[in-house]
């Protein structure tokens, strides 16, 4: 996952040399997923995040996907870019399949990403919450997020995405009653639906809210 801030003005710039490139085929070129795009609307100050499959460490670094890699241009397409953007930020992280995410990107097109930094000894309790949010989303009739573990790069221990249809369907209520969701928040591990977001603060050194749509 990569997050990218644009020169002022080269934003659609920085658009159209992926959209060129997925046309050119220059992913299957180097042997990779195309990319998934997601464009800020609100929050977080980066411009684009980028989320692309790698497989494994072991694949993706093998000699013979390094050699495919180098043949198919991949630093020339790292060059340009570099000259369109003022930021960017990697990491490396596990998630879910990569046929999961990419059946949820085509499907939708209004994307909420939160990424979180734990406090120190709290990674592993940050990864339960976010499983247990989605326990709670999935028992009020919502839609749960993707999770992701970071593993090699910038600070984010874990980013979740939520992915739907419009923004109409992010901010629709869910279809239960108060008391419903406060047996569900329960069922699900917090002492009430109002403690979900305050268990979540105690864990956290950071925390960063992303609306994106397609670009």
């Amino acid at each position: 996952m990569s997050t990218l801030r644009a020169a002022p003005g080269a934003l659609l710039d920085v658009l159209a040399l992926y959209t060129d490139a997925a046309a050119a085929g220059h992913w299957q070129g180097l042997g990779e997923a195309e990319p998934m795009l997601m464009r800020h609307s609100q929050g977080d100050h980066w411009d684009l995040l980028v989320l692309q499959p790698i497989g494994s460490y072991s694949g993706y670094y093998a000699h013979k996907r390094v050699a495919q890699r180098a043949v198919a241009g991949e630093a020339a397409f790292a060059q340009a870019l570099r000259k369109l953007v003022v930021f960017r930020e990697d990491l490396f992280a596990y998630g879910p399949p990569a046929a999961q995410v990419q059946a949820a990107y085509a499907d939708n097109g209004f994307f909420h990403i939160e990424m979180f930094a734990a406090l120190a000894a709290q990674h592993d309790a940050l990864l339960q919450q976010r499983q247990m949010e989605n326990a709670y989303l999935r028992a009020i009739n919502s839609r749960p997020n993707l999770i992701w573990v970071g593993d090699q790069g910038s600070d984010v221990d874990v980013f979740t995405i939520g992915f739907y249809p419009s923004m109409v369907a992010f901010a629709a209520p869910a279809p239960v009653t108060d008391g419903q969701a406060e047996a569900a928040a329960k069922a699900s591990g917090f002492k009430g639906r109002a403690f979900i977001g305050t268990y979540l603060r105690e864990l956290l050194h950071s925390h960063h809210d992303t609306l994106a749509v397609k670009p």
